[in-house]
């Protein structure tokens, strides 16, 4: 791990654990490498907090210093925004006797210091009872009737806030998706009075949204496994380690969850140990840090190639990164199927 980023999570752990940090950028050029890292995470804001909490000629000076403020006021005001919106929103399902579910950036939010320094893209929400007719009447509520599904679900723009309305929680290519999907379905009686799923559903639920963004291009790795590292500790008295892997096991992801809660530890400084059951392989670990910490994308696959060589440099690429299968959800074998069926498809 290089200086820099060694640096940024010492201050993201001061932040969280409301603790001075371990290390501090010495120079202007350090604070401004810092600063441009964190806004690439998403964790500027985080950063912001115990900057404001240091004395003043530990803080950065100057133009930089301008930058940390303002992107956190911008960060906070759009906390404060969306907030709104989603109020009103679960005021207009209510009046159509519906109950709002509220996933991800928002519902996780209440587990940092401050909760408006946890920045938010989008709203994601799903209306309860959670059917086909009913969520076409959310489409209605917000102004999408009819509207087209985009994967899991409809995209629209309530005052200048992107929303998206579910219908269903995962994509479901491979069995633990499917597993998992099925299982937070399942759960949906148990959602809370603010529209939060119970513990486990939404256990598996984040789980399996981190792993998409660890592997997916444009996102958001780093600050999503302090979403999971700060879930895990914020709601350890309620969580039974041994259950928690129980159902780790039936949905497949057990490795996942002892890998992510790892790396979970180290970069928010909380201590998770008892969620960790048996030894990681080291390689792996130093493997999913620098997947996590720098994001080294793969060129995109050539255009114009013909179906087999395609399917040879998909599955030359699958067994490349053979190593990730073990915590991803789908397998090895599982990713070659699905090759082998796109082959099919456009031969």
């Amino acid at each position: 791990m290089d200086h820099i980023t060694s640096l940024m999570l010492a201050l993201l752990r001061g932040s969280l654990n409301s603790t001075p940090p371990d290390c501090l950028p010495a120079t202007a050029d350090e604070w401004a490498q810092v600063y441009w890292l964190a806004r690439k995470h998403g964790v500027v804001t985080m950063i912001n907090d115990v900057i404001d909490r240091l004395p003043a000629e530990q803080q950065p000076q100057g133009d930089i210093a301008l930058s940390w403020t303002l992107s956190a006021e911008r960060t906070r005001y759009h906390y404060e925004h969306q907030s709104q919106v989603l109020d009103s929103l679960r005021a207009k399902a209510s009046e159509q006797g519906l109950q709002i579910l509220v996933l991800k950036g928002l519902s996780l939010s209440r587990y940092y210091p401050v909760l408006s320094s946890r920045a938010c893209g989008d709203i994601d929400i799903a209306f309860l009872p959670l059917t086909r007719d009913n969520f076409q009447r959310g489409n209605s509520l917000l102004g999408i009737p009819g509207g087209k599904i985009h994967g899991k679900h409809t995209e629209a723009a309530v005052d200048g806030v992107p929303v998206e309305n579910h219908l269903q929680f995962l994509d479901l290519n491979y069995r633990s998706q499917l597993l998992s999907e099925q299982y937070i379905k399942d759960s949906l009686d148990g959602v809370s009075a603010e529209g939060f799923l119970p513990l486990m559903a939404d256990m598996v639920y984040l789980l399996m949204h981190t792993i998409c963004h660890i592997t997916a291009k444009f996102k958001l790795p780093l600050r999503n496994i302090l979403d999971w590292g700060m879930f895990l500790k914020a709601n350890e008295q309620h969580l039974d380690p041994a259950e928690c892997h129980r159902l780790m096991r039936r949905i497949g992801m057990e490795p996942a969850f002892n890998m992510l809660t790892y790396l979970a530890a180290e970069f928010t400084g909380k201590d998770l140990s008892r969620y960790v059951h048996g030894r990681l392989p080291r390689r792996d670990i130093e493997r999913m840090r620098k997947l996590m910490l720098q994001k080294d994308y793969r060129e995109p696959l050539p255009a114009g190639l013909r179906p087999l060589q395609l399917f040879l440099l998909r599955l030359r690429r699958n067994s490349q990164s053979r190593w990730l299968y073990r915590y991803l959800p789908s397998s090895f074998a599982e990713r070659t199927r699905n090759n082998l069926r796109r082959l099919r498809y456009r031969g």
